[in-house]
């Protein structure tokens, strides 16, 4: 069923803390499409077993690639997600990716559900959730998904996303971002500045993304979020000069990043911001 592209893609490493991120950017895509909270649930539920069964399961001590591609239809919601791991053949017939709480659960939450073997190692599995129940649509239909382009290939971290349309950035790069802040140990009061931060880089690409179509990654070390992001049109990274001791939301973007850099790309801008816990420790969100 799958064809064109996808109007989210997430390229994530096999940790468990990667199933918080999984199911933030689900939120931030179920509340653009309006999706029924049912739905939600099961959508939810679902990604979150096949998921985990990656973490658990596909590859040995290192964690290793984990993709999740969701993609909006006209008439149901296809997520597929693949592992580079050891591939089903490989599992044993008890192990509960084929038989136990996993493979029924995704079964019983989806209109039609595949566990492949890829060619080249790894497994593939798609799952579709219908979009109608008793004749009522679950979910607004968003504008068609445009092309990936190849510098987005470029982008690494612990979370690298693709987006089209753009407006489906604020709900994911928010959620994304504050549960990575959240694994930086960063205070709640410099939590608190990464809502504004990230508010103000969606409003930035709701006027000035160069298409339809939105890439960013984000990195964390102990107290410090990276974040990159476009690509936007040629000039528009003057607005953070110009916004610079303003009091709207470019403002704070300026005033709260402790750094902001506007990077060339072919045809357009990267803008890359870095966010960094000075206060001294005490409570952090994760304890």
């Amino acid at each position: 069923m799958t064809e064109d592209w996808p109007t989210v893609r997430l390229d994530l490493d096999s940790r468990p803390e990667t199933l918080t991120l999984v199911r933030g950017a689900l939120g931030g895509v179920a509340d653009q499409l309006a999706l029924d909270p049912e739905l939600l649930d099961d959508l939810k539920t679902a990604v979150s077993e096949a998921c985990n069964n990656v973490v658990m399961h596909a590859y040995d001590d290192e964690p290793g690639p984990l993709d999740v591609l969701l993609y909006a239809r006209q008439d149901a919601i296809e997520v597929v997600i693949r592992d580079e791991g050891s591939g089903i053949d490989a599992i044993p017939a008890a192990d509960d990716r084929l038989q136990g709480v996993g493979l029924p659960v995704i079964r019983a939450l989806t209109q039609h559900s595949e566990f492949n073997s890829l060619p080249a190692g790894g497994t593939e599995v798609r799952m579709v959730f219908a979009g109608e129940r008793e004749g009522k649509r679950l979910f607004r239909k968003p504008a068609r998904a445009t092309p990936e382009e190849q510098w987005a290939d470029q982008l690494a971290g612990d979370a690298v996303v693709s987006l089209s349309p753009v407006s489906f950035v604020g709900g994911v790069l928010g959620r994304l971002a504050r549960a990575l802040a959240a694994k930086a140990r960063f205070s709640l009061d410099r939590f608190s500045d990464v809502y504004l931060v990230t508010d103000a880089i969606a409003a930035h690409a709701a006027r000035a993304a160069r298409g339809e179509r939105i890439a960013f990654s984000m990195s964390t070390e102990v107290r410090r979020l990276e974040l990159t992001i476009g690509p936007f049109r040629d000039g528009t990274g003057s607005w953070l000069s110009e916004n610079e001791s303003s009091q709207d939301v470019g403002g704070a973007l300026s005033m709260l990043s402790d750094e902001v850099e506007v990077r060339p790309v072919q045809d357009g801008e990267m803008l890359h911001v870095v966010m960094v816990d000075h206060r001294p420790v005490g409570r952090s969100l994760s304890g």
